[in-house]
């Protein structure tokens, strides 16, 4: 029998472990993960779980979906593996052998040095972040969010929702620049300022005063100090590919992995936030941090593995963030040059990005039926024009029939 080990226990790899079982594998599974948490939804984290009053991490599935997939669990840190003898070693030096081995080992904050040992600084990640922020929820009147990404805005409307006094503070001249196009990052942010959320863009350079270990105020060259009582960073992620590196294997910002999801060491994988694969679209190497990457490549590998499949993986991307009333909603990923074709309907509005006449990302928000239509498009390569566009979702589905 044949054993697979998974290093980490996130939306990658604890999909995977479930679904390489429904696939009919007989061998043993052993998850290696040093959280005793049972793995939990982060999306939640930034959102419900702060404006919880009581609350409380949402498990992926239930505890009895392991035990019935029969997964072994191995609550440790892994210090090293040796790719040669297909050996994986414990903090507490054990052993642990593989047959194949599966790396999700997810991605962590970026840290700002400097200030991260302030008491009033936060990171949000895990469900002990979101913890530690929502125990000093009480005592915080104003919030400082540095960074415009997805997380910093969730966080922005969610407290602002609460009555918080909340100032977004971003490096670029627009928010959500790396992963939206301008006229989506204009909408987004006026959708904060209707939320009473102040946008301070173009601030890469800023001081902080700091005293007794808090952060009590931010200076900036040519604007006023602005005075708050916390600040949450969130200025991007890293990958976890040290292990990885450490171990021989190739890595840059992220472990490489080819269409198959296999790394410079054969029978050695990489899924989820840590995996950098040459992506269909763009035809060059992605690095996609988002709960549907992660479970769709842990499906897509179980089945590989199971089956001996040579497909490559190829799967529509979408995302989504729901910054308080704002449902956006992405399909698809544009590189370069793209024709923008604009829908609006009442609250719904989507910006189609198209070359050759074919879809190739779509960018909507509160559109459901714009995005759903969009995975399809991109997935099936159909043609469609300006006019097929503007009759909306339901004339665009039978383009595809």
């Amino acid at each position: 029998m044949s054993t697979v080990v998974v290093i980490g226990a996130g939306h990658a790899g604890s999909q995977f472990a479930v679904s390489l079982r429904s696939e009919g594998f007989d061998g043993d599974i052993i998850i290696i993960n040093d959280d005793i948490d049972v793995p939990y939804h982060k999306p939640p984290l930034s959102k419900k779980y702060l404006a919880a009053e009581q609350p409380d991490i949402t498990p992926l599935r239930a505890a009895s979906a392991y035990i019935k997939a029969n997964v072994k669990w191995l609550h440790q840190a892994v210090t090293q593996i040796d790719t040669v003898k297909r050996v994986v070693t414990l903090a507490d030096n054990s052993a642990q052998s593989y047959d194949y081995l599966v790396l999700a080992t997810g991605a962590r904050n970026r840290t700002m040095p400097n200030i991260s040992s302030c008491r009033n600084v936060f990171s949000l990640r895990t469900a002990n972040d979101a913890q530690l922020m929502h125990q000093q929820l009480s005592g915080i009147n104003t919030m400082a969010v540095l960074g415009g990404g997805f997380i910093g805005l969730e966080v922005a409307a969610c407290l602002a929702a609460m009555n918080k006094t909340i100032t977004v503070i971003e490096a670029a001249d627009r928010l959500l620049a790396r992963v939206v196009a301008p006229e989506i990052s204009k909408r987004v942010q006026q959708g904060l300022l209707n939320l009473n959320v102040t946008v301070k863009t173009n601030c890469s350079q800023s001081e902080f005063n700091i005293e007794q270990q808090r952060i009590n105020s931010i200076v900036f060259p040519e604007s006023p100090e602005l005075k708050t009582d916390a600040m949450l960073v969130g200025i991007g992620a890293i990958p976890n590919d040290s292990l990885a590196n450490n171990s021989g294997i190739d890595c840059d910002n992220g472990i490489v992995v080819n269409d198959m999801l296999e790394t410079s060491v054969s029978n050695v994988y990489a899924i989820g936030d840590c995996a950098q694969y040459p992506h269909w679209q763009t035809q060059t190497h992605q690095r996609l941090e988002s709960v549907q990457n992660a479970v769709d490549q842990a499906k897509w590998l179980a089945k590989s593995i199971t089956q001996k499949t040579s497909d490559a993986f190829r799967v529509v991307p979408w995302f989504w963030s729901d910054i308080g009333p704002m449902k956006l909603q992405i399909a698809g990923i544009h590189a370069g040059d793209t024709h923008t074709v604009e829908r609006k309907e009442d609250n719904a509005y989507a910006l189609y990005h198209l070359v050759n006449e074919q879809v190739v990302c779509v960018e909507s928000l509160n559109s459901a039926k714009d995005h759903m239509v969009a995975r399809k498009l991109i997935d099936s390569g159909v043609t469609v024009t300006e006019e097929d566009i503007h009759r909306g979702p339901e004339a665009l589905k039978l383009l595809m029939t």
